[in-house]
């Protein structure tokens, strides 16, 4: 039936005291189109802006209507429209008649304006029924100018969408009837609950403007004496939820509420049924959900309070439900290979063993780019859940203090992904069987990535953990001796050289073979051999040759395999030999064609290809091999040369500064950075400033062990910054040092600036031109420019004079190959 009243004024809704209606909707409907489509769910204030608009009309011009789900039989809507238009006295049906013919008869005749406003439209008609209802309305305010129709509904209709094409049609949508903070901010203040903007904000975005819902919470708060509890602000949509008259839209919303977001391919996993899609239409038109668009495809939400309270009413009144949609979500994710997603429902269903199985498979990718998920995920697991799962004991008791407390919570992701350890785990399990638990493999799997990924802190933390853990269980020849090589080459990896060789003295790795590995103990082996020949070709030892020869050769060509690679190469770069050099690089490009793509590991050996060609003085080479080179805080140093070899020391003080201001830079390539700053300072004569870079190269170098990094300066710039300090003079080992008197006098004679680009250009072209215009000409530059390029070539070059400058750049040999450090 219809619900109808003698008189149309006193069946108008009564507007409450304590709402806000925007003057803008006001304005649509004070717009007068011939039919008004007001589309909300429940509580969204459509009948408050209805009553409100018609609070400011005569009774002659608007009849409102409000229809009871009687009204989904299509005979009783149109009696009860005949009968409620009739006591209005908008039309004078004949009572034996058929009401449909008579309301359309009257109304598609009358010549006066008059607008007809239905409320709850929704129930207007079932299936068929609704849609005939619809293309009846819209006929009839298509036929009658004097006739205005105005209709609020929860839910999308037809006549909101045929209509739009024979009439104007407004349609007032929930995005229009949301509350903004300032609409919220303003029904509090007419409430008596005082907020800020922020509160305001805050119940704005959580409810998605739900007018209704924020309305009840500032009822409660008025109540409770202005205080805002968030806490009970799901009452008013558990209610709605609850009140929802078909139990399938109510198990769809509670299903699809789990994740945070859905599109309609995942709705149909969590809330199968036939009617899932149109259901998905309807909720989404209801105004329920937040759509986005991205990757070509709708997502949907819900706002942050409503998902909340369909959370709780799921958790309290459904938990089998609930069950069934965290294993359903947990397959999804691990077919859509994301395993954090897939590990916290596995952890909120109580799927332990899925869980451990996800942790021990994706390990390394967790624990280096997800321990936040990671470790939010475990504090779900009970503790004696966790007890018999070694991952996740680990990561409840380890993980966890391990992370850097920020203020927004978020860890810093290394910039390297991680690649399998399923080979180098084999490896381990290989060494001792017996001696292994789950927990110790954990932790020194998460060394291990944590060096892949280039956090080399966190590995020294997960090492020291392991080899703390074997010591308490006995287990030395098993989890104690890898954790300790893996102490030793993360330090050597960091530039430590003493405390590397500290370690490498470790009664755990006495027995560990310095050459040829025994098989069950290869990985340790090596990785001990690699932190003692890294230690000494930093050191520059005397015998780093044995030690870099020392180091086992692997059979797997993964990213241990890539350091012995490494090591080599950097030796090569010692000695200078144009041979050697090339036969070197060659190795190191073919290297890159065995390593995951963009990983560490194929960083390393890309900067080390241009560190080898420079220290060969193939310039031409390592600039071309530096081309696409990405910056990090690996690169960087190397950029850093490169911008110094070719003369532009603005850049080389730039790229070695970002370097040192990065907090994961090896003390290696902290040397080479304030060695960069120096040369490049010293170049431009600013000696003070090149002083005192030179001095904080040198305190790095003595409290590290670093040597190696000297080589990359110029000998007679190190020479002169040195001064007469023979303490930092003997830094620089005698066997590097420029041989012979014709060597050091020569070197002493030469300054220690290198020529640019540009100037080894002006200096070619004056050997063909008596002076600055004819160079001018050939390279098509100024005069001017061309004298300013000439003074700082014969400073450079000690010369006063073109003669002498040819002379002394033909005895210089500036292009022969050889160790950068020999150039003088």
């Amino acid at each position: 039936m219809v619900e109808v009243a003698p008189a149309v004024v006193i069946k108008r809704p009564r507007t409450p005291r304590d709402v806000v209606v925007e003057q803008r909707l006001l304005d649509l409907l004070d717009a007068r189109t011939p039919l008004t489509v007001v589309r909300g769910p429940r509580g969204f204030g459509k009948t408050t802006l209805i009553g409100a608009w018609l609070a400011h009309l005569p009774p002659e011009e608007a009849v409102y209507l409000r229809l009871t789900r009687a009204s989904n039989d299509a005979a009783t809507f149109w009696s009860g429209l005949a009968g409620g238009l009739a006591a209005a006295g908008a039309i004078d049906p004949d009572p034996a008649g058929d009401a449909r013919e008579e309301v359309v008869r009257h109304l598609g005749a009358r010549a006066r304006p008059l607008t007809v406003v239905i409320d709850d439209f929704h129930h207007a008609g079932r299936r068929e029924d609704a849609a005939d209802i619809d293309d009846d309305l819209v006929e009839l305010v298509r036929q009658n100018e004097q006739l205005y129709l105005v209709v609020a509904t929860r839910t999308g209709r037809v006549l909101e969408t045929t209509g739009s094409l024979s009439i104007d049609v407004t349609v007032i949508s929930p995005r229009e009837l949301r509350l903004s903070p300032a609409s919220v901010a303003a029904l509090a203040a007419r409430t008596g609950v005082a907020i800020g903007d922020a509160q305001a904000a805050r119940l704005a975005d959580g409810f998605g403007g739900w007018p209704a819902a924020i309305r009840d919470v500032l009822v409660r708060a008025r109540g409770d004496g202005g205080r805002v509890n968030l806490a009970l602000a799901d009452q008013y949509i558990a209610t709605m939820v609850r009140d929802l008259r078909h139990e399938a839209v109510r198990s769809f919303m509670l299903r699809t509420a789990v994740p945070e977001e859905f599109d309609a391919e995942l709705a149909g996993e969590i809330a199968p049924g036939e009617k899932v899609l149109a259901i998905l239409r309807n909720v989404r038109s209801a105004g329920l959900l937040r759509e986005e668009v991205r990757d070509e495809r709708r997502v949907y939400s819900y706002a942050p309070l409503v998902r909340q309270a369909l959370m709780r009413v799921l958790t309290e009144s459904r938990p089998q439900q609930l069950h069934e949609v965290h294993t359903a979500l947990t397959g999804w994710h691990i077919r859509n290979g994301d395993p954090v997603r897939a590990i916290l429902h596995a952890v909120q269903g109580g799927d332990w063993d899925t869980t451990e199985q996800l942790m021990e498979e994706h390990w390394p990718r967790l624990i280096t780019q997800e321990p936040w998920s990671l470790v939010a995920a475990a504090q779900l697991i009970p503790p004696e859940v966790a007890a018999s799962h070694p991952r996740l004991q680990v990561v409840r008791e380890e993980v966890g203090p391990a992370l850097p407390a920020n203020d927004d919570g978020a860890l810093p992701v290394p910039p390297w992904p991680t690649s399998d350890l399923r080979g180098l785990t084999a490896e381990l399990r290989a060494q001792r069987a017996d001696a292994w638990d789950g927990g110790s493999l954990a932790l020194l799997q998460w060394g291990m990535a944590a060096v892949m990924a280039g956090d080399l802190g966190t590995a020294l933390y997960a090492f020291g953990r392991c080899r703390e853990r074997g010591h308490s269980r006995g287990d030395v020849p098993g989890a104690v001796q890898p954790a300790t090589a893996g102490l030793a080459l993360t330090h050597a990896l960091l530039g430590d050289v003493e405390i590397a060789r500290g370690w490498l003295q470790d009664p755990a790795l006495r027995s560990v073979p310095g050459g040829e590995p025994r098989h069950s103990a290869e990985l340790t082996a090596t990785a001990a051999g690699i932190a003692r020949a890294l230690a000494a070709l930093d050191a520059l030892d005397e015998d780093l040759d044995e030690a870099v020869d020392a180091v086992p050769e692997r059979h797997r060509r993964d990213e241990i395999w890539s350091l012995t690679v490494f090591l080599r190469a950097s030796r090569a770069g010692l000695l200078g030999e144009a041979a050697e050099v090339a036969r070197w690089a060659a190795n190191l490009r073919a290297a890159r064609h065995y390593l995951p793509r963009a990983g560490l590991a194929e960083t390393v050996i890309r900067v080390e290809l241009v560190d080898l060609l420079m220290d060969g003085g193939m310039i031409a080479a390592a600039r071309q091999a530096a081309l696409d080179l990405p910056v990090s805080v690996v690169s960087l140093p190397t950029l850093a040369r490169m911008s110094l070899a070719d003369g532009d020391y603005p850049r080389a003080i730039a790229h070695a500064r970002t370097g040192l201001a990065h907090p994961r830079l090896s003390q290696r390539s902290t040397v080479v950075c304030h060695l960069v700053v120096a040369s490049a300072q010293y170049a431009l004569g600013e000696r003070l400033a090149a002083r005192r870079a030179f001095e904080q190269a040198v305190e790095v170098a003595v409290g590290s062990g670093q040597r190696r990094p000297l080589l990359t300066m110029r000998y007679t710039t190190f020479v002169q910054l040195a001064g007469g300090d023979t303490a930092t003079a003997a830094l620089w080992p005698e066997r590097f040092r420029p041989r012979g008197q014709e060597d050091d006098v020569a070197s002493a004679a030469r300054p220690a600036e290198p020529l640019s680009r540009r100037e080894h250009q002006v200096l070619d072209a004056l050997a063909r031109h008596a002076g600055a215009v004819g160079v001018a000409q050939e390279l098509g530059l100024s005069v001017n420019t061309i004298k300013t390029h000439l003074r700082a070539v014969y400073r450079k070059l000690g010369v006063g004079s073109r003669e002498e400058a040819l002379v002394a750049a033909a005895a210089r040999g500036a292009t022969t190959p050889g160790p950068l450090w020999a150039k003088g």
